[in-house]
């Protein structure tokens, strides 16, 4: 990928990963015209951002899973899977909140829900995606790639209990009740580790929230891979690149200040004047690094030659140039018919794509989320990763337990006011 869509993704990003200062906080809209993919990029700003705190104590902690001669020498920084702790004073409901897809524990939502649960006095434990290459080169996993949702389910709980055993043991931290949440395919992980609970009964989750999560996961990744399609016209896309970039650097170069706020990128957004096509570039190209990310990293660890040399270990002094060409062409779609199922074939040979896209879904376990009183939905009406008609499902499956507003995105509205006063109120009955 060029250099320029690298460029772009750290400039989007920044739109939701810098602190929030004071003037920050208090200012209630900005002026860029609503779409569903300005709310996924910039955050939905015609809404104020909530009050959140400035800095909160984060312990980054660090667990070992497996021996370290098992983790790929390329991925000598990764000898041990990462997650972050934050603490109150006494006895407290614990939360966990898993990140969505390609996602670390210290992301920008990630650091947006952690304020918010130990603002209400949850002890909060972050984790990362399964998708996340830390989380799958330390993975014991040697059958099942990621997006299986039980299968990652067993795994999260897993290491659940392993980082709960640690921070009980070097953190002194008291549980008074267990609660689980996560955003995008953290939400539907939640659901499957939720379901797990029921039977392992190891932390009996008292409240389970699913936020912006797929329904399917193979529809929603089709949606997402759609937006950055390079094989059917890769020149088009390399010249809106380039037109982007030259309309961002020029509006950058034009300001006063050469701070690099949200402020700032939000007035970078509105003298770009991003048509829909472009932001929808800029939200497939971001989703591509996630899954190219994801796929190198289960290529080495699974020795499975598609992008990497076969039987070849990858030392940590070796270029990766080549390797990450040939990822950055390969869709989550590929990756699906092209490792996912057969790998499940190999298991079961009669299983058939549509019988997987089923298995990797909320369908899966629908009657649980319609019987289970304590999980609950946040979702909005205009996710980008919804098919048609599956806001409607969601809605039909929660009911009640529901909360859809009309507009945000895809986790636009995650630090907004309404969203983290409806958060407030999911957990209240939480903390005692």
């Amino acid at each position: 990928m060029r250099i320029v869509a690298c460029l772009l993704i750290v400039l989007i990003t920044a739109c939701s990963s810098k602190p929030q200062t004071e003037e920050v906080e208090v200012k209630a809209v900005c002026d860029l015209e609503y779409s569903r993919y300005q709310a996924t990029v910039t955050g939905y700003c015609q809404e104020p951002r909530a009050d959140l705190l400035a800095s909160v104590p984060v312990i980054n902690k660090s667990i070992t899973i497996k021996p370290l001669e098992k983790i790929p020498e390329v991925f000598w920084f990764n000898k041990k899977m990462n997650f972050s702790l934050l603490k109150q004073d006494s006895v407290a409901p614990v939360i966990f909140v898993i990140a969505g897809t390609g996602a670390g524990y210290d992301s920008a939502k990630m650091i947006n829900l952690q304020k918010n649960f130990y603002q209400q006095g949850y002890h909060v434990i972050s984790l990362s995606s399964p998708t996340f290459a830390n989380f799958i080169v330390n993975s014991n996993n040697t059958k099942y790639m990621p997006g299986n949702l039980a299968h990652d389910a067993k795994e999260l709980y897993d290491v659940m209990e392993l980082v709960w055993q640690q921070v009980q043991d070097e953190d002194q931290v008291e549980a008074s009740s267990f609660a689980i949440t996560g955003y995008s395919l953290g939400g539907a992980h939640s659901a499957f580790v939720s379901l797990l609970d029921e039977e392992r009964k190891v932390f009996n989750f008292e409240k389970v929230l699913l936020i912006n999560p797929p329904v399917s996961l193979y529809h929603s990744v089709s949606i997402l891979d759609q937006y950055f399609d390079l094989r059917s016209n890769r020149h088009a896309a390399i010249a809106m690149f380039d037109e982007i970039f030259k309309r961002f650097s020029d509006g950058y170069s034009a300001q006063e200040s050469s701070n690099f706020d949200q402020d700032s990128i939000f007035s970078l957004f509105k003298n770009a004047n991003l048509t829909e096509a472009e932001l929808k570039l800029l939200i497939g190209a971001s989703f591509r690094m996630s899954s190219s990310d994801m796929i190198f990293a289960l290529d080495t660890s699974f020795n499975s030659g598609a992008v990497t040399y076969k039987n070849h270990d990858i030392d940590k002094f070796e270029s990766l140039t080549h390797s990450m060409q040939r990822v950055s062409d390969i869709t989550f779609v590929n990756y699906f018919e092209g490792a996912m199922l057969p790998r499940a074939q190999l298991e079961n040979a009669n299983i058939t794509k549509d019988e997987l896209i089923h298995r990797y879904s909320l369908h899966a376990i629908e009657d649980y989320l319609k019987n289970s009183d304590k999980i609950h939905l946040v979702t909005n009406n205009d996710d980008i990763i919804l098919a048609p008609g599956e806001v409607e499902y969601l809605q039909s499956v929660f009911t009640e337990r529901a909360k859809i507003f009309p507009r945000g995105g895809h986790c636009g509205n995650m630090d907004r006011v309404s969203f983290v006063e409806h958060l407030n109120a999911t957990f209240s009955q939480g903390v005692k």
